[in-house]
């Protein structure tokens, strides 16, 4: 028993004297037992945690570099990196291939975080600026294509083509928002921003002018398109009737427009020099269309009358000339005189068939050509409308009468059945007829009463 005894004194002894090693180590009081008043402070170079099961859970450190503090996942690889070093300190979420997948850093006294992809390649980052701050979006290079910031006046949103142009941007200042869109060089093409509390857009041409703009004058919208050098070719107009649209030449004289108002709408087209030449309105619930000259002066007009369309062209002298318009039994065709007067006409009977007519000077028909169901017409009149010839076609051929100046039949020349037939006539009744038919000629001489006086060849009274 004395040399397990011997031997147990001596395990004892080892221990007391690791124990001692190990408070000197610690730095805790050797000459007495520990308590809960004691403070331990280790100091070492690296530090390592391990869980149940041996496997490194935490790894803190020191370098030249600076602190280090790794976090392990149940894999043994490391998931968080914590740094502080001389220009100041970061923090990092790694991915199972030990790849950053997001980082938070300070350089020069301000912040940054980076997002990173599975390549471990940023994909969009955030830091501070003497102006503000800054977000940014990365491609698949490493190229920044979008990025958010603060400026002197607001917030600004630029998009970035591949060559690092920013070729649209959105931008906050004092008068209000700015939206820009520019070309493949950065250069701005395009503007939409607020003038004096009002919207208003603006497209730019290569060189930078102005070609097209859009804006509020008072409580109206207008919209202004640029040729060459800024020079206003033409604007759309809201006013207080309706919309409006100006043309402007390269003098910038307005050619024509194109207006709503109260009566309805209307067209202009202008000469070189600003007055109107053509002109397309409704004037009380009726459309027109007129054509002055160079003194202004009217020359046709295209309008409406209570039976419905006309056309009027006028003289050198402004005064009507001839006239396209509606009568009583149709559309009529009139040439007029000085006085307005029409001479010549072309229109349409109450049959319905077509007429042509040359007036004197008191407006009375003189000579018309008539359409009827029987064929064509031609009537020559004297004064007040008294019919003194005619021209005719008739079931059986054609017919020509004569008629004496009260309008009373005195001659017929025309065609019964198959043969030629002239028949001559005194106060209303035959005097005589030349007739041909199948056996030839005849010849019949009648009295006043209707009697025949003489034939050749001979004919009894009664046969036809």
């Amino acid at each position: 028993m004395k040399q397990p005894l011997k031997d147990l004194q001596a395990e004892v002894n080892e221990l007391q004297k690791e124990l001692k090693l190990l408070k000197q180590l610690l730095n805790l009081p050797i000459d007495r037992a520990l308590n809960r008043k004691d403070q331990l402070n280790l100091i070492c170079r690296s530090l390592l945690v391990e869980d149940g099961r041996g496997r490194t859970g935490a790894h803190l450190y020191g370098d030249d570099e600076g602190s280090h503090l790794f976090l392990y996942g149940p894999d043994a690889e490391p998931r968080v990196h914590v740094e502080a070093g001389r220009d100041g300190a970061s923090f990092h979420l790694l991915g199972t291939d030990e790849e950053p997948r997001v980082e938070l850093w300070t350089e020069h006294e301000q912040g940054h975080i980076a997002v990173c992809d599975q390549a471990g390649d940023p994909r969009a980052g955030m830091k501070a600026i003497e102006q503000g701050g800054v977000v940014s979006v990365f491609n698949d290079k490493g190229k920044a294509m979008a990025f958010l910031h603060a400026g002197d006046e607001g917030g600004e949103v630029h998009a970035m083509n591949l060559k690092g142009h920013s070729v649209a941007s959105l931008k906050a200042a004092t008068h209000g928002g700015v939206v820009i869109a520019a070309d493949a060089k950065g250069n701005p093409r395009s503007f939409l921003t607020v003038v004096e509390s009002d919207g208003a857009a603006m497209v730019l041409a290569k060189d930078g002018s102005m070609r097209v703009a859009l804006g509020v004058t008072g409580q109206d919208g207008m919209v202004t398109v640029f040729h060459g050098e800024e020079h206003p070719s033409a604007s759309l107009m809201a006013g207080a009737e309706g919309g409006c649209v100006h043309v402007r030449n390269d003098a910038g004289e307005t050619v024509a427009t194109l207006s709503a108002s109260a009566e309805g709408g209307s067209l202009g087209l202008h000469d070189a020099d600003g007055p109107e030449r053509i002109g397309l309105r409704v004037l009380h619930g009726v459309g027109s269309l007129s054509f002055t000259d160079e003194q202004s002066r009217l020359a046709l007009l295209l309008g409406h009358t209570e039976r419905g369309g006309m056309l009027s062209a006028y003289d050198a002298d402004g005064k009507p000339a001839a006239v396209i318009d509606v009568q009583e039994n149709g559309g009529r065709i009139g040439v007029t005189s000085e006085d307005g007067q029409v001479r010549a006409g072309m229109t349409r009977d109450k049959e319905g068939g077509g007429l042509i007519a040359a007036m004197g000077e008191d407006g009375g028909v003189q000579t018309a050509l008539i359409s009827h169901k029987e064929g064509g017409r031609i009537t020559v009149m004297g004064p007040e409308n008294t019919t003194l010839a005619a021209i005719a076609a008739t079931p059986d051929g054609g017919k020509l009468a004569i008629y004496n100046d009260l309008g009373i039949l005195r001659g017929m020349l025309h065609v019964l059945e198959e043969g030629g037939r002239l028949d001559l006539q005194w106060a209303g009744s035959p005097a005589a007829m030349l007739a041909a038919g199948e056996d030839g000629g005849t010849l019949v001489l009648l009295e006043p009463n209707g009697q025949i006086r003489g034939s050749v060849p001979p004919v009894e009274d009664g046969e036809e």
